[in-house]
């Protein structure tokens, strides 16, 4: 049998997610790149066309692909599309670095339909000019569950779905059909930073993961958090890859390392979603699916959904949702109109990549509670008896 660096995810039983009953003082603004919609009338998309450009010699639409505003404000979720771009569309991840949007997109290569290849593309998030496109082969292994900016070190960070990968320890260890057979690599997901220059990937974790994750963010403090399709949180280490465990005795009386969160309480879906975090505040939102897709059907088993129900079954249903850092649990804050997701998503001046520039200067010093408030990868810390605290009152490095 084929050893790797798989771990089994601790799973509880499923429970209905809670719902926020404090109203938040204030409206937070959020930006994302679109993924997926869901209209009323079953489409997935709309589009106008606008005439022919005679001075570019092509055909003009207007439609819903581009980048997407949408404000909670404590009580709901309202979307406006800030610019139209088909081409703002990351099909294997997103991510967004000092008001430039990088996109991933996969599709097969014009002049091979047999190859797959991945077209990098970068965009002013303030203007919607392209501002570059590169080419990559399949090779490259861009496809990817999450993209992230790590304001501690300065990387991007992402879970790619890598394939021929060496699996860990040594070779007189692995089983020795498996050898014959030349069933010495795995495919599955792993951490890994991203060049941006080239594109090119660094894997960090040594080995990889099968379980199916959903989105890839970075907290404040250069932690990396996931969420699976079955709707459990997952922590990894920056410097190692690895998913964070803790150790327990199962029922054949054998250590075993589990995941250190129980279920989130949400059912999700194996489709490409987005979270990122407040650096003010130092709280995770998340734009998840409310279930994942599966439930009794019109035989009485239980199996995915139809489509044709979707309006009654929530099937394609999104929601904002805060998860808990702490405990994993995820709290549902508001739908999401036109069941909405997006590729990735952040919080404009509260993403930490720092574009104000300052870092690290002294703000004031309060001399009775013996704590210096000071700026740190642009957002606001407190430094008290050689600890310091974000405004949430979390312990940061």
């Amino acid at each position: 049998m084929k050893k790797s660096i798989k771990v089994f995810l601790g799973i509880a039983m499923l429970c209905l997610p809670t719902f926020a009953s404090a109203v938040l003082a204030e409206t937070i603004n959020f930006k994302g790149v679109r993924e997926r919609m869901r209209y009323d009338d079953g489409e997935d998309a709309h589009y106008t066309y606008l005439g022919w450009n005679s001075e570019t010699q092509s055909a003009e639409f207007e439609g819903d692909y581009g980048l997407w505003s949408f404000d909670y404000n404590g009580s709901k979720v309202t979307t406006s599309l800030d610019y139209y771009n088909n081409l703002v569309y990351g099909n294997s991840g997103a991510f967004y670095k000092d008001g430039v949007i990088t996109t991933i997109f996969s599709h097969e290569s014009p002049e091979d339909g047999q190859q797959m290849e991945f077209v990098v593309r970068t965009f002013n998030a303030a203007t919607g000019e392209c501002l570059s496109k590169r080419t990559f082969p399949k090779s490259a292994n861009l496809e990817s569950r999450g993209l992230c900016y790590n304001p501690q070190d300065g990387k991007v960070y992402g879970l790619f779905y890598l394939t021929d990968v060496q699996l860990p320890g040594n070779i007189e260890d692995l089983d020795q059909e498996d050898i014959q057979e030349g069933h010495t690599t795995d495919a599955g997901y792993a951490i890994c930073t991203i060049d941006l220059n080239t594109m090119a990937l660094t894997q960090i974790t040594p080995g990889v993961y099968y379980d199916n994750f959903v989105f890839l963010a970075c907290s404040p403090e250069g932690e990396l958090f996931s969420m699976t399709s079955n709707g459990t949180l997952c922590q990894f280490d920056a410097q190692t890859g690895l998913l964070k465990t803790k150790t327990i005795i199962n029922e054949e009386g054998e250590e075993e390392a589990v995941n250190i969160y129980s279920h989130s309480g949400v059912q999700s879906q194996f489709k490409r979603q987005a979270a990122c975090f407040d650096h003010e505040t130092g709280k995770l939102y998340w734009n998840g699916y409310i279930n994942s897709g599966m439930g009794v059907n019109d035989w009485g088993s239980w199996g995915p959904l139809p489509d044709r129900e979707w309006r009654t079954n929530g099937k394609y249903d999104t929601a904002l949702y805060e998860v808990d850092i702490t405990t994993g649990k995820a709290t549902r804050l508001a739908l999401i109109p036109n069941r909405m997701t997006y590729s990735c998503m952040w919080i404009p001046g509260r993403n930490g990549d720092d574009p104000t520039g300052i870092n690290n200067a002294t703000l004031e010093t309060d001399t009775k509670a013996h704590a210096v408030k000071r700026l740190h990868n642009g957002r606001l810390v407190i430094e008290r008896g050689g600890d310091v605290f974000n405004t949430a009152g979390q312990r940061v490095k």
